[in-house]
């Protein structure tokens, strides 16, 4: 899927949400097939990711998953994410 970098979101009141992959970064990296990122997916961020983050765009459907820093996770505003950024659906149908 290729889809804009600019005017991401976080999507709130998602920490209770359980996936059947034990969490969302595995989720993340079990949908992606991809190793866990060195650094957060949120442009100009070289943090540590801890957490498989919620986000959504007006040009994608649903939800998405990206590795995230805490810091990031909390941010209100639109954000940008880091070109080449693999977006998985936060679908929990796709868990494996």
């Amino acid at each position: 899927m290729t889809v804009s970098s600019v005017g991401w979101g976080n999507k709130n009141g998602t920490a209770i949400r359980a996936c059947s992959c034990g969490s969302w970064k595995q989720h993340w990296i079990n949908d992606t097939g991809k190793s866990w990122p060195s650094e957060c997916s949120v442009s100009g961020c070289c943090s540590s990711p801890v957490l498989g983050a919620h986000v959504y765009h007006p040009d994608v459907k649903g939800e998405r998953i990206v590795p995230m820093c805490d810091s990031c996770n909390k941010v209100s505003d639109k954000f940008n994410l880091k070109g080449g950024t693999m977006i998985p659906s936060a679908n929990k149908t796709t868990c494996a």
